[in-house]
């Protein structure tokens, strides 16, 4: 069995690694840089319905009953995003106001039609995300 001794310059080394945190950091600012596309494309595509209350019949009746009237978000108003976290990736969606009933609008139920807008959203902005990011990632690394 032949074995063979590898090293690297410490110099090399250090290099690499710098490189590879500034990549880190150009990816991130990268990401951030192009998430008002996708924010923008979700608020234009997000359907708005003014003629409802958004409530349902059980709070209807409740608000009856302790002559109250609650108020509920559209879901357009309530989109909201994450920072950038360790794998790179931002969660962009719905707060907690309004998440549970983004499924019923995309997906429909018995009584409502699908209207798939989230999916309509991410494609019309996906061209436009990637150049920007591109951009961004040759301008942070000097490329």
């Amino acid at each position: 069995m032949i074995m063979a001794d590898f090293s690297i310059d410490d110099d090399i080394t250090a290099a690499l690694q710098s490189l590879g945190a500034k990549a880190e950091l150009a990816q991130r600012r990268a990401i951030r840089a192009a998430r008002p596309l996708v924010t923008e494309s979700l608020e234009k595509k997000t359907p708005y319905e003014d003629k409802s209350d958004r409530s349902w019949k059980a709070q209807r009746e409740y608000d009856k009953q302790h002559s109250t009237k609650s108020t509920f978000k559209h879901m357009r108003d309530d989109i909201v995003y994450s920072g950038v976290d360790q794998l790179g990736h931002i969660n962009i969606g719905w707060g907690k106001d309004t998440y549970w009933r983004v499924h019923f609008v995309e997906l429909g139920t018995l009584n409502q039609p699908a209207r798939p807008f989230i999916s309509s959203a991410m494609r019309s902005v996906q061209e436009s995300y990637l150049a920007m990011v591109q951009t961004t990632l040759r301008k942070e690394l000097r490329l």
